[in-house]
């Protein structure tokens, strides 16, 4: 079943399979997200989307999320095992110079590194486990940005 965005009438992404919750991946569209087995609808405070679109001379109004996006991914690489926490974080210092906090505006590093050195269940469970918990703050652009990419089979 295509479940289609109330506002602007394109199809929802599920954050989680099986989870019921599904976000609207239209970055200019007012709504948030469905909750399937409540049927409670969320949509975006004016307040947030014109923060989050305010052009800023520095980064700091980027720091949080990508503070958030880095303990997703460090949360998530940990809950599968050290060893993976330990070679991810250790390819993304080697070939890139980077950190899981550099994923957020460099998503393709991780789907590159998960891509050339675990097979696709190790992939999914991954990249589940972020959306699980990155699911809620879809709403922001860059974070939903990030999901979609990590998303995209390509």
């Amino acid at each position: 079943m295509i479940v289609h965005c109330p506002d602007c009438k394109r199809p929802l992404i599920e954050f989680d399979q099986g989870s019921g919750n599904y976000h609207c991946s239209n970055p200019s569209c007012n709504f948030q997200y469905l909750e399937m087995i409540t049927g409670k609808e969320h949509r975006k405070s004016r307040e947030v989307e014109e923060m989050d679109n305010i052009p800023s001379s520095n980064s700091l109004d980027k720091k949080p999320k990508r503070i958030l996006v880095g303990l997703a991914i460090e949360n998530s690489l940990l809950n599968i095992g050290h060893s993976i926490f330990d070679k991810v974080t250790s390819k993304l210092r080697e070939e890139y110079n980077a950190n899981v906090f550099d994923c957020l505006e460099n998503p393709q590093y991780l789907k590159q590194i998960m891509k050339a050195n675990f097979d696709k269940k190790v992939q999914e469970v991954m990249y589940k486990s972020i959306k699980t918990i990155l699911g809620e703050f879809a709403y922001y652009d860059s974070i939903r940005q990030f999901l979609d990419e990590l998303n995209n089979k390509n």
